[in-house]
């Protein structure tokens, strides 16, 4: 039986991590009433780092978690679960900006394309970097 890739989930988390900084670089104006990068000691709590880092690396894990489980499909076929597991969370919360928030479309893209790049990233790294098997299981 395959056990969860430590290795892959961590580069996985990396990777993600490196993304979500120049993500939150890019940040339009219009969310925060400046420019992202404009006294980022000052904007930046320890609190909302540490949430942001651990709500990215338990999804992660648990995705990993989720493939380890599932027996009988290929590697595309676990590339294309991670991204419908993807789709089945942003569309609920795509319908849920668009009703109750007043986003244009790009500012409810925005908010919504770093989900789509940490999948992206999953779904091409996890399925297809497996553990190996080890002969000497207990």
């Amino acid at each position: 039986m395959y056990k969860i890739n430590h290795k892959a989930v961590m580069l996985v988390f990396v990777f993600q991590l490196a993304v979500g900084a120049m993500w939150y670089a890019s940040t339009p104006s219009s969310f925060l009433g400046r420019f992202a990068l404009e006294d980022l000691s000052k904007q930046l709590s320890i609190g909302m780092v540490l949430l942001f880092v651990l709500s990215t690396f338990v999804y992660l894990f648990f995705t990993a978690w989720l493939l380890v489980r599932i027996k009988g499909m290929s590697g595309f076929g676990r590339f294309l679960l991670v991204i419908a597991i993807w789709l089945f969370i942003v569309l609920p919360n795509y319908a849920f900006v668009s009703l109750h928030l007043s986003f244009s479309g790009f500012d409810t893209f925005y908010l919504l394309s770093y989900g789509a790049i940490n999948c992206a990233i999953a779904a091409i790294i996890l399925p297809l970097w497996r553990s190996s098997r080890s002969i000497f299981n207990n």
